[in-house]
């Protein structure tokens, strides 16, 4: 009887041998050419075997958990091969999660696939603002490729000011389109349109402002105020795009501490152009008033320049004082001050040396004097005195002394 069993394979069991344990061929996988698609696609599933196929081909069975991604029922791997390829067609529909199963020999593979819908991403426009008359670039973008036969994207404007095709569309496989957006060339006023799109239940809006005529919108600066000798910018700025060639506008300023150049030119296809305004330092304390011009119209803009004295040198009788005495200093400056002479601020960052608050440069003067008061200190101690111009907040000079015991 023991013979009997070890000669007849599954003695004492009605279950058959597997492809493991004979060396038949099994399912290993399925992949897929992409795990995520937007919109119409078409995919590649490739289903693998463990071993060749066996004689007469291997029928591998095919399902797909969601319709919008259809699969054949089943693809055979040829005999002799160990793989086989079939093909996925995705229909646009909301975004989802499927599951693409192979079976074979009661053996189960999947591959997971996530689909998004196909929408619109944006609009765009070549300009956000433009003269009376122009045309203008706008560019709808889908979320992926536009499926075969294309994308059709409708559009409107919600002004009578311009013009839109009713609709563009996105080639097949293309993800974009450019259309041309039309501006009325003699609107009375300024005015402003909203470029809607829409496609697969999205929309999406831009604003365009249409002016009646290029012109200056304003000039502006970085800052208002400005220590002599520091440089600022400008910028010029039009109520459009500037035309093919550029706009030239005009500068000028109303004192010579401020210098601009005679003109700055606004680049084709821009709104804005910056410019540097130079700084002279030169007393007294100026407001200059910075003019552009364009067209015919000025706009303007107003900058002051701060006066400050320039010290050349700070001498004191001593610069290792013995703490509790004083000491006598004297400041020079390189040109002489003007007429109601130059107010200075005095600092000092230890209580060990004091300072007054205040020193004026008499009218005509290249010279100051202030005296440091110094207190009785227990180890050497590191003042630091700044002379600094009480209007533009600049330190002038820097003097330091050491407070002896």
């Amino acid at each position: 009887m023991l013979a009997a069993c070890v000669a007849v394979a599954g003695c004492g069991s009605s279950t058959s041998p597997t492809a493991a344990t004979t060396g038949a061929a099994a399912l290993a996988g399925v992949t897929l050419s992409a795990s995520s698609v937007v919109g119409v696609a078409t995919l590649t599933g490739t289903i693998t075997l463990t071993a060749p196929a066996p004689t007469g081909g291997a029928s591998v069975t095919l399902a797909s958990s969601n319709a919008v991604a259809t699969v054949p029922a089943s693809v055979i791997v040829a005999e002799g091969a160990t793989s086989q390829t079939f093909t996925i067609t995705i229909v646009n529909s909301p975004p989802a999660t499927i599951t693409i199963t192979a079976t074979y020999s009661s053996l189960n593979q999947t591959a997971t696939l996530s689909i998004g819908k196909l929408t619109l991403l944006n609009i765009s426009l070549s300009a956000s603002s433009v003269v009376a008359g122009s045309t203008v670039a706008g560019t709808v973008t889908l979320t992926g490729p536009a499926p075969p036969g294309g994308a059709s994207v409708s559009l409107a404007s919600s002004s009578a000011s311009t013009a839109v095709p009713a609709s563009v569309t996105i080639p097949e496989g293309s993800t974009s389109q450019t259309f041309a957006i039309t501006t009325i060339s003699s609107p009375p006023t300024a005015a402003s349109a909203t470029i809607t799109a829409s496609y697969a239940g999205a929309s999406w809006a831009a604003t365009l402002t249409i002016a009646a005529k290029l012109a200056l919108q304003n000039v502006s600066l970085a800052l208002s105020s400005v220590p002599g000798g520091l440089p600022v910018v400008g910028t010029v700025t039009l109520t459009a795009v500037a035309p093919p060639g550029g706009a030239a506008v005009s500068l000028a300023s109303s004192s010579p501490t401020a210098a601009v150049p005679g003109s700055v030119t606004v680049a084709e296809g821009t709104t804005s152009q910056t410019f540097t305004i130079t700084t002279v330092d030169s007393p007294p304390t100026t407001t200059a008033t910075i003019t552009a011009t364009f067209a015919g119209a000025s706009q303007t803009a107003a900058l002051t320049i701060a006066a400050y004295p320039n010290i050349s040198s700070v001498g004191c009788s001593s610069v290792s004082p013995t703490g509790g005495s004083s000491v006598p200093c004297t400041g020079t400056l390189a040109d002489p001050a003007p007429a109601g002479g130059w107010p200075l601020v005095l600092t000092s960052d230890n209580s060990a040396a004091a300072v007054p608050a205040s020193v004026t440069v008499p009218a005509s003067s290249s010279t100051f004097q202030f005296t440091v008061v110094t207190t009785s200190v227990l180890a050497a101690t590191t003042v630091t005195i700044q002379v600094v111009d009480p209007q533009s907040g600049i330190v002038l000079f820097t003097k330091v002394l050491s407070v002896n015991p």
